[in-house]
């Protein structure tokens, strides 16, 4: 098992036979998926020195480039379940790195921000965050790397736009 994310790790192939993956790779879920896991992988021993998971580094970030965030407005950025993101804001609070407070526009909602250890974290973190996407980045031409964040970006939009018609 790796450390952090709980997952175990693949199989190994039995032999050096390549798969015919022609109609997978054809197939965005698939695609992005696989692409998750080898980030995910690549991420770990990249963000060694400060004991980092995917997940942290987004909290991180988020709550640093955000004035306000609430708990729940966190949850629902990073697709999680309430209950679940709170332990995890409870572990980074307790090491020092998170403050919580009631919020003073809606006394139900808890709001988020960095301590200053917390704020040097998330800055350690964005520095070593550029040169790791950067990185992931590398078989694609600078133009190709911006386009296909966009790409990301507007697939994402649209996803929850259409989620929301749903609704």
């Amino acid at each position: 098992m790796r450390k952090g994310n709980g997952a175990a790790r693949p199989a190994e192939p039995d032999s050096a036979r390549k798969l015919d993956l022609t109609a997978l790779q054809q197939t965005p879920g698939f695609m992005i998926r696989i692409l998750q896991l080898e980030n995910f992988e690549a991420f770990y021993p990249y963000f060694e020195s400060l004991n980092l998971s995917p997940l942290e580094y987004a909290i991180l970030v988020t709550v640093r480039d955000n004035q306000t965030v609430t708990q729940s407005e966190l949850a629902a950025v990073l697709k999680m379940q309430l209950p679940n993101l709170v332990k995890i804001l409870s572990r980074m609070e307790e090491t020092g790195v998170l403050k919580r407070k009631r919020s003073a526009r809606d006394k139900r909602a808890v709001e988020l921000s960095l301590s200053v250890a917390g704020e040097k974290r998330a800055d350690e973190a964005s520095r070593l965050g550029e040169s790791f996407n950067a990185q992931t980045l590398s078989a694609l031409s600078k133009s190709e790397q911006t386009a296909f964040l966009q790409m990301l970006v507007r697939l994402v939009e649209a996803h929850k736009h259409a989620a929301s018609r749903r609704a």
